[in-house]
């Protein structure tokens, strides 16, 4: 690998970096220039000017001189003066004067005092005439060279033990700080949760085996590691715990041994003692991360439930027709009660299918609490949704991701303005208007909450003050969240807490796409039209296997082309997979076209008029992962696409973030909507009543289904997703009134298991 000094940050963006750098050599002395163009994934951790890297990658000649666009780039801990670029770069209160009076007291000796951390000896030195500064300056200092320390040798560690990753050596050094290699030479089945159980497995045996251990098969830490490898597999599938047999026959199989072998139960036991289990019951064991927040969960809720804290409420002496001012007129009296009901409780939900007018009780309900004096907090796990949910209630929606991002930013501000005064204070005020804020007379709605799992519902609840209110609104028959757990699922089967809505608004004709997710709802096979082209409602074109399905869903966007029109398919790769409908309608629009096309760095192709989805969350830019565009112009390098009426240029290397968006998974379509769909009915194991019914409720005109009756028949035989999911969250009917009284089961985890060795 090639050792350089970062003379110059180039550019730096959310992908990737470029750098001017100088090939120095191991003392240091600087040589030619070189640029290095790295990608993030490539990067182990963020360089900053004045460090020194060794990178590797082929170098070409450009416009710019020798440029290496590096396949893997890694800090290397820097010697001879280049440690006081280092210092001066890294810590904050060093500088270059302060760094060159440690270089000429200690010299080449200085890493091996920063390491030995005399603070008082270093503070002297550092600022001989301030006392008290000086060994808080000599604090950071030697923080930040053992954490760069720590750095080059856990890769150094990794790098000589065939780790070669750099996403993984960031998440080790992240995970376990600057005591990595010591808890890796001590156990380096902890890296199950980073690396693959054969990868992880066979390193930890032969290290056990270089270092003389007997008995390496049956290494408690190894039994250990087997159980959390299996766990990981369980949550991995959307489930927090996971039936006894099952998890005996996941960790038999880690371990390479039969179901009843005594080596399976010895794992068992010792992973309970050890927490990476925990017993729910004689026949069933919970992960022990996921019972904590779905148990902090169920006593949050029953909290706000009980009113403790709430300080702030619809008052009493407020007549019903004043409550519900502006705009709700026109309720359906189904729809007033379900907005009284929801105003009433601490915390409820409101769920209801599609064509029931869920949006138009929610901007009554932000009406009707801002009217009484409190503030409502508009968020979606999604940035479709959330961009949905603004358009609707006229009101700022934030993704559930950017609101918790914002709330901890109020907290870190707040609590620093104490520290400064003058024109940084004022920017650190003006700073906290722009973010979200949570007060106990704000009401908190998350839209589309059947997508939001246990870990991001904690999140928010622990940022909720005390008699803040929540309500969460959705559709229990769609797909359950990406991530693990359960939440709204479980909690609407509760009446007392529920307000459901049923009549249905729009479409009522028997092939109208309310009338046909009602009866998916019911696991009833819907009336379908033959498919003749542009027309509302739900039709089917039939096709057989999955060739015939991707011309099928060719045909019909042929014919529906113009209109705004979204494909949705169970499966990215495959025949009718995302992937292939994507470049067989980018071939489509290239034919009729014939324009020029830019490819990315993974391959993808993109013309001008084509859609696009945005894959992550980007606050800079405002665009979130789900957020949908049209590519508007191809400019040398650079692609222009328009996403919600704002003009968003991409160079070459960001088209990263950047995919063809004709066509996309049903559970990424999730929380968007379009005029007219096409779903693609490939015959998958992902295909139940749930991923049906959330497709076909994507649309707001026409729904096209290709492929066969008998596909939809065995689809509605299956068994909903969520009900599928093995969960701790159980939640239990409140009183029938809802008024606080909730009866919720909550259950200590067993200690039966937890014996001492």
């Amino acid at each position: 690998m090639t050792l350089v000094m970062i003379r110059r940050i180039v550019s730096e963006r959310d992908f990737g970096v470029i750098l001017a750098t100088h090939v120095v050599d191991d003392h240091g002395v600087p040589g030619a220039a070189l640029r290095v163009r790295a990608l993030r994934r490539v990067l182990a951790g963020a360089p900053a000017v004045g460090e020194t890297w060794r990178v590797e990658g082929a170098v070409a000649d450009t416009p710019w001189g020798p440029q290496m666009d590096a396949t893997r780039a890694v800090r290397d801990l820097p010697s001879g003066t280049l440690v006081r670029d280092f210092l001066a770069a890294h810590v904050p209160g060093i500088g270059r004067e302060r760094a060159d009076r440690l270089w000429t007291a200690y010299g080449m000796d200085l890493p091996a005092v920063l390491l030995a951390g005399d603070l008082v000896e270093i503070g002297r030195v550092i600022a001989p005439d301030r006392p008290l500064l000086g060994p808080q300056v000599a604090a950071l200092t030697v923080r930040a060279w053992r954490e760069a320390d720590a750095e080059a040798r856990l890769f150094a560690w990794l790098q000589a033990r065939g780790v070669d990753d750099v996403r993984v050596a960031r998440r080790v050094a992240a995970v376990l700080g600057a005591e990595a290699v010591a808890t890796l030479d001590r156990n380096p089945w902890c890296l199950v949760p980073l690396l693959p159980w054969a990868k992880v497995d066979a390193l930890g045996c032969r290290l056990l085996r270089e270092a003389g251990r007997s008995g390496v098969e049956d290494a408690p830490d190894r039994l250990v590691g087997a159980v959390d490898a299996a766990m990981r597999d369980v949550i991995a599938g959307g489930d927090t715990m996971v039936a006894a047999a099952d998890l005996r026959s996941r960790v038999a199989d880690r371990l390479g041994v039969p179901g009843g072998h005594a080596r399976v139960e010895e794992a068992l036991a010792v992973g309970a003692r050890n927490g990476a289990v925990v017993a729910w019951d004689a026949s069933t064991w919970r992960a022990p991360g996921c019972a904590l927040m779905e148990e902090a969960v169920i006593v949050r809720l029953r909290a706000m439930l009980e009113g403790r804290g709430a300080s702030f409420g619809i008052p009493e002496g407020v007549e019903r027709n004043t409550r519900l001012q502006t705009g709700t007129d026109a309720l359906h009296p189904e729809q007033r009660a379900a907005v009284e009901k929801v105003l009433a409780l601490p915390f409820g939900c409101l769920r209801g299918g599609a064509g029931v007018g869920k949006t138009h009780v929610t901007r009554a309900v932000c009406q009707a609490w801002e009217a009484s004096g409190g503030n409502v907090v508009l968020a979606a796990l999604a940035g479709k949704a959330a961009l949905r949910l603004s358009r609707a209630t006229g009101r700022l929606a934030r993704t559930l991701a950017r609101l918790i991002r914002e709330l901890d930013d109020r907290a870190r501000i707040a609590g620093s303005l104490a520290e400064v005064d003058g024109p940084e204070r004022l920017g650190r005020e003006a700073r906290l208007l722009q973010l979200a804020e949570i007060t106990p007379r704000s009401l908190v709605i998350v839209d589309e909450a059947s997508m939001v799992d246990i870990a991001t519902m904690h999140a928010l609840l622990r940022r909720m003050p005390d008699g803040a209110r929540l309500l969460l609104v959705g559709d229990e028959r769609q797909l359950p969240p990406v991530g693990f757990g359960l939440v709204f699922h479980r909690l609407v089967a509760d009446e007392g807490i529920t307000a459901s809505l049923t009549v249905v608004h729009r479409q009522s004709n028997a092939s109208g796409i309310p009338a046909v997710a009602a009866a998916v709802r019911e696991r009833r096979m819907p009336t379908l039209r033959p498919y003749t082209g542009l027309e509302d409602g739900v039709s089917l074109l039939p096709a057989g296997d999955s060739t015939a399905i991707e011309d099928g869903v060719l045909r019909a966007y042929g014919d529906l082309v113009g209109e705004d029109v979204l494909v949705v398919a169970p499966t990215r790769a495959g025949g009718a997979g995302v992937r292939a409908l994507n470049e067989g309608l980018h071939a489509l629009h290239l034919a009729a076209t014939g324009a020029s096309e830019m490819t990315s760095p993974l391959g993808d192709r993109f013309c001008v008029g084509e859609p696009v989805v945005h894959e992550r969350n980007d606050y800079e830019r405002g665009l979130w992962n789900g957020s949908m565009g049209r590519v508007e112009a191809l400019q040398a390098d650079d692609l222009v696409a328009e996403f919600d009426g704002e003009h968003h240029r991409f160079t070459r290397d960001a088209l990263l973030d950047v995919a063809l968006g004709y066509a996309l998974t049903c559970h990424r379509a999730q929380g968007s909507q379009a005029g007219r769909v096409i779903i693609a009915l490939t015959p998958s194991r992902l295909l139940d009543p749930s991923w049906l019914y959330t497709a076909i409720t994507r649309a707001e005109r026409q729904v096209v289904l290709v492929g066969q009756e008998k596909t939809i028949e065995a689809l509605l035989r299956q068994s909903w997703a969520a009900e599928r999911r093995l969960v701790g969250l159980q939640w239990t009917n409140s009183a029938p009134n809802g008024a606080g009284e909730a009866v919720l089961e909550t259950r200590e985890p067993s200690q039966d298991c937890f014996v001492e060795a």
